[in-house]
C-alpha cells in the first residue's frame, strides 16, 4: 500500500479541487444573476434626449465617418460606410424614432451586431454604459413617473423609459430602444 497511497491522495486531492471548481464555476453564474440580474444598456444622446440599446446588441462604438447616400433611401437611412473589409448600413436613430435634427459631425456610430444586414446607428454621443436592476417604465404606464409616451417619446421602437432614481442608473433618464422593432422598416 506504500506506493498506492500517495497516488491514491494525489489522486483524491485532484477530484476534490476539480469539483471545487466545477461548484464555484457553476455558483458564479447563479451569483451574478442573483446580484446584477438587470439588464445593461449603452446610453447615446440624439440632441437632448437620451436613449438606452441593448449592449448585449452593440458590437462596437467608433467615431463618426462621412456616408456614401443612396438615391431614394428613407431620410434615417444615412447612407453606407466601409467597416473592416464591408460595408455597413448607417441608420439615424433620432429619425428613425421619428425624432428630428441630425447627427452631429463628431458623434458615434454604434455598430449593432446579431442583423442580418450589418447596421451601424448615428448618434450625437455615447455617454456611457447603465444597468437597470428592476423594471422599466413601459408605455403608457401610470406610477406617479413620466412615461415614455407621456415624455413625448412615444414609438413603436421606444419599450420604455428608465428614470434615474436611487436604484440609479447613473446616466439619468433614458428611454429604451426595442432594437428588432426600430430595424424591421429599414431592413429586408
Amino acid at each position: 500500500m506504500g506506493t498506492n497511497g500517495p497516488r491514491a491522495d494525489e489522486a483524491g486531492r485532484i477530484r476534490a479541487l476539480r469539483r471545487e471548481r466545477t461548484e464555484a464555476l457553476a455558483g458564479r453564474g447563479q451569483a451574478a444573476r442573483a446580484a446584477g440580474g438587470g439588464r445593461a444598456f449603452l446610453v447615446c444622446a440624439c440632441g437632448a434626449e437620451r436613449y438606452g440599446l441593448p449592449l448585449a446588441e452593440v458590437a462596437q462604438v467608433l467615431p463618426a465617418r462621412p456616408c456614401t447616400r443612396l438615391p431614394g433611401a428613407p431620410p434615417a437611412l444615412l447612407g453606407l460606410v466601409a467597416l473592416s473589409g464591408g460595408i455597413v448600413s448607417v441608420l439615424d436613430l433620432a429619425r428613425a424614432l421619428g425624432r428630428g435634427g441630425t447627427p452631429a459631425e463628431d458623434g458615434h456610430l454604434v455598430v449593432l451586431r446579431g442583423t442580418a444586414v450589418p447596421v451601424a446607428l448615428a448618434v450625437d454621443r455615447v455617454l456611457g454604459t447603465a444597468r437597470l436592476d428592476g423594471e422599466a417604465l413601459r408605455p403608457g404606464e401610470s406610477s406617479g413617473e413620466p412615461s415614455a409616451v407621456g415624455l413625448g417619446l412615444g414609438s413603436e421602437a421606444v419599450s420604455g423609459y428608465a428614470p434615474a432614481g436611487p436604484g440609479g442608473t447613473g446616466a439619468g433618464d433614458f428611454a429604451l430602444v426595442d432594437l428588432p422593432r426600430l430595424l424591421r422598416r429599414y431592413l429586408p
